[in-house]
């Protein structure tokens, strides 16, 4: 069976692919087990190891709670036993839960059994300790110390068999299975590696071996030999069919090389004789060119004459094109400075009105910042009333106090009422203080806004003028532009018929300038024609000079080569 290079390659890859594949599956598996056994040990078993802890440590508690009991009589430590008892089963159950061992539940539901007798005894025992308490201790020591020997002994089997029974050899199994599965790993692995290197070697031999030997062929033909000897390879693969393509290649380059040997013999003779043909011709046009060269040189000398007439012409068209611009601009830029004045002369006016406006508001401002003021100075004074009889009731207050302190006990509520009177007139003379200072605060602003407007209604007042002294200006201006604008529009007239008479002139002139240019470039299109017929010539010329010399250099190429 033939196999191509792409197969080749993707098998051996493929079988290396899954013996690693299979290593990193048993890998995965054994990885998997090991984790899960540490997950029993450190959760299942640990869990239960610390639950059977529990029981000890609670077990330990509910006798000591049975001996307090037993020397005190205090209800409270029978109660606790009897919770730290419950707390014993509930702990029994938890591991019941936990364990997935039959024997672990069976440790568990003896412990259980030690833990209810412990607890019927002890009830029993605390309750007979009412009616005679020396014979319920002498029944405790035969009853209760034997089971709770029995429940600590259980409960320390219990710890002691998950310890050396589970824990221990689990833990040694584990450690044997992962080193089990590391092995197989690294067998897996080492022979991944050979089977990879040993597919390299294998395949790089088949693949480097032929083409070695078809590099060497084709040395031979970059040397010129072309009568080589090709391959005979087997298997059907990408270098099967290389072969097949340089045999091909090299047949044909055999007869390409042959068919440009008899063709440049032939190029060789026919570049002699178009070599020779193209010196006559070259001869015949050299005289033709002479001849034409004179009649140009003529024609040329009448348009020269005629372009520097129509030149001038352009020129004075120009100049007269100019002024007629410039005084159309002139007369549409007066319009508009016209248009612009009286708009001008329109905003100066609203202006005027507008600072006469603000004049008049300034004045009716300053009018009410004054009767403010006068506002401010008489409530000034009626605060002052309010202060003095805010004083006279402060007075009068502190004088009924004394009276009220005179009458003695029938003054009593005479003298809250002066004391409340007082502390009104003390709030009233505080606020008017206070309202005092507000207006003065308020009456030096409002001195200040009646000098403040005071300078503004000056301002207004220079605005008023300066907008009158304006509107004057733009008065002046307005006149002096609409008596300018008729005589440039006059300028302008006159300058747009010169330039209609310049350019009839200029239009003849181009006339003639153009018949003059017409015959002198049928001249010098001729003469060029001449010339390049002339030129052509010398390079058929020169071409069949390189065309024989190239022949000949083809010629020595192809004989380099064996065919």
């Amino acid at each position: 069976m033939n196999f191509t290079i792409k197969q080749k390659l993707i098998g051996s890859f493929l079988i290396v692919s899954i013996i690693f594949g299979l290593a990193s599956f048993l890998s995965y598996q054994n990885m998997k087990k090991t984790n899960e056994s540490y997950d029993y040990l450190i959760e299942t078993v640990s869990e239960i190891r610390s639950v059977a802890q529990s029981i000890q440590t609670n077990n330990a508690l509910q006798v000591g709670y049975y001996r307090a009991y037993m020397l005190y009589g205090d209800q409270s430590y029978k109660d606790l036993l009897n919770e730290t008892n419950a707390r014993i089963d509930s702990f029994i159950e938890q591991g019941k839960q936990l364990s997935t061992l039959q024997e672990t539940i069976d440790r568990l539901d003896a412990i259980a059994v030690a833990n209810n007798a412990f607890k019927v005894a002890s009830n029993e025992i605390m309750n007979d300790s009412v009616a005679n308490k020396e014979e319920a201790i002498a029944d405790g020591l035969r009853e209760i110390v034997p089971i709770s020997t029995s429940l600590t002994e259980e409960t320390q089997s219990l710890h002691h068999w998950l310890k050396e029974d589970i824990l221990e050899p689990r833990t040694e199994q584990t450690k044997s299975s992962s080193a089990a599965g590391l092995a197989e790993v690294l067998v897996l692995s080492i022979l991944a590696t050979l089977i990879a290197i040993g597919s390299g070697i294998v395949i790089s031999i088949l693949i480097s071996r032929p083409i070695v030997r078809l590099g060497g062929i084709a040395k031979q033909v970059a040397e010129g030999d072309l009568n080589v000897k090709t391959l005979k390879l087997k298997s059907k693969d990408e270098i099967f069919f290389l072969n097949q393509s340089f045999e091909q290649m090299t047949n044909n380059l055999r007869e390409m090389i042959g068919g440009i040997a008899n063709s440049s013999e032939h190029v060789a003779a026919s570049a002699e004789e178009l070599n020779a043909s193209a010196e006559q011709s070259s001869k015949a046009t050299e005289a033709v060119a002479s001849s034409i060269q004179e009649v140009a040189g003529g024609a040329e000398v009448t348009t020269t004459k005629l372009e520097s007439n129509t030149k001038a012409l352009g020129a004075i068209r120009q100049w007269i094109t100019q002024i007629s611009n410039s005084s159309s601009a002139v007369s549409e830029l007066s319009r508009q400075t016209t248009t612009e004045a009286e708009e001008g002369d329109r905003f100066v006016e609203e202006n005027l009105k507008q600072m006469r406006f603000i004049h008049d508001s300034v004045g009716r401002s300053n009018q009410v910042i004054g009767s403010l003021s006068e506002r401010s100075q008489e409530i000034g004074k009626i605060l002052d009333v309010i202060s003095g009889i805010a004083d006279q009731t402060n007075l009068l207050a502190l004088n009924a106090a004394i009276e009220a302190a005179r009458a003695g006990e029938h003054g009593k509520g005479f003298a809250v009422v002066a004391d409340e009177v007082r502390k009104l007139a003390e709030q009233s003379q505080e606020s008017t203080k206070t309202i005092a200072e507000l207006i003065r605060v308020i009456q030096n602003d409002t001195e200040e806004s009646v000098q403040i407007m005071g300078e503004v209604m000056a301002n207004a007042e220079k605005g008023v003028k300066v907008s009158e002294q304006t509107s004057n200006k733009f008065t002046q201006i307005l006149t002096s532009t609409k008596n300018i604008t008729p005589q440039i529009e006059d300028v302008t007239a006159t300058v747009q018929q010169i330039s209609a008479n310049i350019d009839e002139v200029s239009v003849s002139a181009k006339e003639i300038s153009e018949l003059a240019k017409a015959n002198s470039s049928s001249s010098e299109e001729v003469a060029a024609s001449t010339e390049e017929q002339l030129a052509s010539m010398e390079e058929i010329s020169s071409s069949a000079e390189a065309l024989a010399s190239m022949a000949e250099e083809l010629k020595t190429i192809v004989n380099r080569f064996k065919y």
